[in-house]
């Protein structure tokens, strides 16, 4: 066994996506085990199911699969991974990647500093939320909640928190300027906006699950 492995410190990461295109992924991230770099959608699959990373690191705009299709897949048959969206802008494509399982996103302008930061981040259970993400994440959790709840998958709801953090990331304000207000750590408030994330994955994922059954049945 590679003794990096051994080192509960060392956070490996997978990354996807075409070199040609993701030249600030393809560099040197961080103090990070770099356990493989894949061009495909597909070769990412495989990949994670054969390194089994904490981290994967996915470049949105991979071709040969829809990024959603891979983090759903990879949320149900490698929940372990965590996985991060780089994406070179705030836009309904990288929510769509959060809604489907990404924990996580980062833009491709941001520098290595950072881009190490998220990745670390993500490992250790939090959520990295882009400023348009979290807004769209509050509308849409608040308007599911609305609808009737189903026994086995009820709608989400937010705790005051959990709102609050969303609202200041919403807005513009980072985790480290929410966590100065109230005397706190931004890893507490990361936690809590992935609190929020679960929420909405736990939703998502029942729905989807309702719906395949329903159309079995109907079939």
């Amino acid at each position: 066994m590679d003794s990096a492995r051994t080192n509960d410190n060392t956070v490996t990461v997978l990354v996807a996506g075409d070199p040609d295109r993701s030249d600030a992924l393809h560099a040197p991230i961080g103090n990070f085990e770099i356990v493989g770099r894949s061009v495909t959608g597909n070769d990412a699959i495989n990949d994670v199911l054969t390194e089994l990373p904490d981290v994967m690191l996915l470049d949105v705009r991979i071709e040969d699969v829809d990024p959603r299709a891979v983090c759903r897949r990879l949320r149900e048959w490698a929940p372990a991974t965590k996985i991060v969206a780089a994406t070179p802008i705030d836009d309904e494509r990288a929510y769509t990647t959060i809604v489907a399982g990404a924990a996580g996103a980062v833009s491709l302008q941001a520098d290595h500093e950072l881009l190490a930061r998220t990745i670390r981040e993500v490992a250790r259970g939090e959520a990295v939320l882009l400023s348009r993400m979290a807004g769209r994440l509050l509308h849409d959790l608040d308007a599911w909640a609305q609808r009737s709840a189903d026994p086995l998958y009820p709608p989400p709801s937010l705790t005051a928190t959990e709102r609050e953090v969303l609202t200041r990331l919403s807005k513009g304000d980072d985790p480290d300027t929410i966590a100065r207000a109230h005397a706190v750590t931004s890893h507490l408030v990361n936690l809590h906006a992935g609190f929020a994330v679960g929420k909405l994955h736990r939703y998502v994922h029942g729905s989807e699950r309702i719906a395949a059954e329903g159309h079995t049945t109907g079939a």
